[in-house]
């Protein structure tokens, strides 16, 4: 007995293929199955159960309409970019390109959630060739570990020790205009942090010029080098050509509206008053932002309907 295909759903997978320029190995695990059964099923060719596979694919298809009409939705009430600069944005860009310009190490520290990483990410977009991007974790904050993260990121072989990894690395940055840009590097060990620290320097043997290194992350970042460790960190301290912090209290009316355009374009004073409380509480930008787009999706961006968004969510202006 031959089995019995839903054609309109084969259909729609080859459609979502074609529309997401998906090849059939980087497709199937995203709708939840391998490339095999992806690849049988297209054919008309599946052993297994047909049916089962077919409400795998009707929840997969259910889910990314949901997404699409929520986002449809809540697209008049969103900016049209993508990045929205912000005073805190706008300043890390700027920053980031002085440590490009003139070699050396910035820290940029301070609350999380305020615009820091949004900065950093304008840049690499608009500064693809000349920026390196790594986000540190507690994984990769050793030494070892950081290097092959950015032998990864410069295309060096990873397969040798730390000293030829380091010195290749080193030898690929020489004489560039790169930058690199250390996310949440809180995480980097004093190791990891002291060998990097070098590559701002220029080769005394070949007079090449080093490289701008950009380190974000949180306060600790900054008060390591400066506090009780100060000993420890005195050749990385020597190298700063200059720390910025930053704080929730720096985030500014203007800055609230170029966020919420739809606020301001209706005259909600008072909204946009209540999201600039949460952008200068503990919870900052990336929490107002939380609020707003759950009371877009509750239909109801009233005063009342974000604060009680705000109440369920556990986020006040403190």
């Amino acid at each position: 007995m031959s089995k019995v295909y839903n054609s309109a759903l084969q259909a729609r997978v080859e459609q979502f293929l074609k529309e997401k320029g998906l090849s059939q190995a980087k497709a199937a695990p995203i709708m939840g199955f391998s490339p095999t059964a992806l690849s049988h099923y297209r054919r008309s060719m599946y052993e297994g159960d047909v049916a089962a596979l077919e409400r795998k694919i009707e929840e997969f298809f259910k889910a990314q309409d949901e997404q699409a009409a929520s986002t449809e939705k809540a697209l008049p009430y969103k900016p049209i970019q993508d990045y929205i600069p912000t005073s805190i944005s706008e300043d890390v860009y700027k920053l980031i390109r002085y440590c490009q310009l003139e070699k050396g190490m910035v820290i940029i520290h301070g609350d999380a959630g305020i615009g820091k990483t949004k900065g950093a990410e304008k840049f690499v977009r608009d500064n693809p060739t000349s920026s390196v991007y790594i986000q540190a974790t507690p994984s990769i904050g050793t030494l070892g570990n950081l290097l092959k993260m950015l032998a990864r990121a410069l295309r060096v072989p990873e397969s040798r020790s730390k000293l030829e990894l380091a010195l290749s690395i080193r030898e690929k940055l020489e004489g560039t205009n790169r930058v690199i840009i250390i996310d949440e590097a809180q995480h980097l060990q004093l190791r990891a942090l002291e060998e990097i620290r070098t590559w701002t320097d220029p080769n005394p043997i070949t007079g090449q010029q080093g490289v701008g290194i950009a380190l974000i992350g949180n306060t600790e970042t900054y008060t390591r080098m400066v506090g009780k460790q100060e000993a420890r960190f005195a050749q990385l301290f020597s190298r700063i050509r200059m720390n910025r912090p930053y704080s929730t209290h720096k985030v500014t009316a203007e800055d609230v509206k170029a966020l919420f355009p739809k606020l301001a374009e209706a005259g909600q004073k008072k909204e946009a008053s209540f999201l600039h409380g949460i952008c200068q509480s503990k919870w900052g930008i990336r929490g107002a932002v939380n609020v707003y787009n759950n009371a877009v999706n509750n239909e109801d961006i009233t005063y009342t309907g974000l604060y009680n968004m705000a109440r369920n969510m556990g986020i006040g202006v403190v």
